[in-house]
């Protein structure tokens, strides 16, 4: 049985190695996969751009068609790498910024019906990044999950450049290929009600029970999604 590749792009204060219990999953599903490391997790100063460009460069080596998949405020970087890139085939956008023209993480939170109280756990340096503050961490990011399952994760966590928050993207690629928008119901980070205004735009939707972070607490439920995805887009004779 064909499938489509994956590339799978981190979110906020995490790198690729997020995506490892999903890329297991999907390992014994049959379906190849790939994470990304975004410049806006490092200490170099950059932005959107930037992260749209690595994206880009990771899907230029890969044959398509690829499934690309996003968690939370990737959204916006995958969005615009998606636009016109010939080997995109399907976007998968797991309790994700799903965005519109002009539309930023930042803005969107801020309409959010019921606000985050994320703000109160971000710390920043004065180089502008920012890093979350472990309590707050495990209570936004992984109230869902045991803290012995949790607790490498919260110890990984790094740094995110403030300002991409605030950025818009420059193209819309969920206009070009069909997507799937997974909600996690008990998200406490991007509410369940402002995901599903987002989830309009897609193709198709999926609503797990989990908090913000399916890739741990809903590996197995979160990677079947993403290999139907991937199943879906494989082209035949593959």
């Amino acid at each position: 049985m064909s499938t489509s590749p994956v590339l799978l792009v981190h979110g906020a204060w995490t790198e690729g190695w997020a995506w490892g219990f999903v890329r297991a999953r999907l390992a014994e599903r049959g379906v190849w996969s790939t994470a990304v490391d975004l410049p806006s997790a490092g200490a170099a100063p950059s932005g959107l751009r930037d992260d749209v460009a690595r994206i880009r460069a990771a899907l230029d080596v890969l044959d398509g068609p690829v499934v690309l998949a996003a968690h939370g405020d990737a959204g916006v970087a995958v969005t615009e790498a998606a636009a016109g890139h010939h080997v995109v085939g399907h976007l998968v956008y797991v309790c994700a910024v799903m965005p519109a023209e002009g539309e930023s993480t930042a803005s969107l939170m801020a309409s959010d019906p019921v606000p985050t109280p994320l703000a109160e756990a971000i710390r920043v340096r004065g180089d502008g990044r920012s890093w979350l503050e472990p309590a707050g961490a495990r209570e936004l990011l992984f109230d869902d999950v045991p803290a012995e399952r949790s607790g490498s994760m919260v110890a990984a966590l790094g740094t995110h450049r403030l300002s991409v928050f605030g950025e818009a993207p420059a193209a819309i690629g969920w206009r070009e290929r069909p997507s799937t928008y997974v909600v996690a119901t008990e998200d406490r980070v991007l509410s369940p009600d402002l995901q599903r205004r987002m989830a309009r735009h897609a193709t198709r939707v999926v609503e797990i029970r989990s908090g913000h972070f399916p890739l741990l607490s809903c590996a197995g439920e979160l990677a079947q999604t993403i290999a139907h995805a991937a199943l879906a887009g494989a082209p035949a004779g593959r």
